[in-house]
């Protein structure tokens, strides 16, 4: 014998099956991964090398104004160095780095644990100015961390 349904329960089934009636407040599978799995940003990785200008206070903060030594590049100043230290600016913060190698006017080797600074002249003739000689040079940055780097040609200016 067949079992017999009755007609109330038979209304209700759909409803609750999901099937039938208003589906308001149902997301669809894609919502559901949409909403639950939000978009990572996109970093700009290779930013964690890129040098900034540094500013007058950079300078002053960092113990390097009037430094012996600095690296230039268009036009603005990315790296000054005195006695065994130097100042960067790298993703909106002044670094300061400590002379891994001896500064001069050939170039200089800088670490902090985050980046390593490598300048070296690209040629040996240079020019001299009241006291100060600058040659043209290249500066790589390196970030440990994410191995990113950047090489950036510019002007190496060491003396008063």
């Amino acid at each position: 014998m067949r079992p017999r349904w009755p007609l109330s329960l038979l209304l209700l089934l759909p409803a609750a099956c999901g099937g039938g009636g208003r589906e308001e407040g149902n997301a669809t599978q894609s919502q559901i991964e949409r909403l639950s799995t939000p978009q990572a940003e996109k970093q700009d990785l290779s930013a964690s090398a890129r040098l900034q200008p540094l500013s007058p206070e950079d300078l002053e903060r960092g113990g390097v104004l009037g430094a012996g030594c600095a690296f230039a590049s268009d036009g603005r100043l990315l790296l000054a160095a005195a006695g065994g230290a130097a100042i960067v600016r790298v993703q909106g913060h002044a670094l300061r780095l400590f002379a891994a190698a001896p500064v001069g006017p050939t170039g200089g080797f800088f670490e902090a644990p985050p980046l390593s600074v490598s300048i070296g002249r690209s040629s040996p003739a240079g020019t001299a100015a009241q006291e100060a000689s600058s040659w043209p040079a290249r500066i790589t940055v390196t970030n440990r961390r994410t191995r990113m780097q950047q090489e950036l040609a510019g002007i190496w200016t060491c003396g008063a």
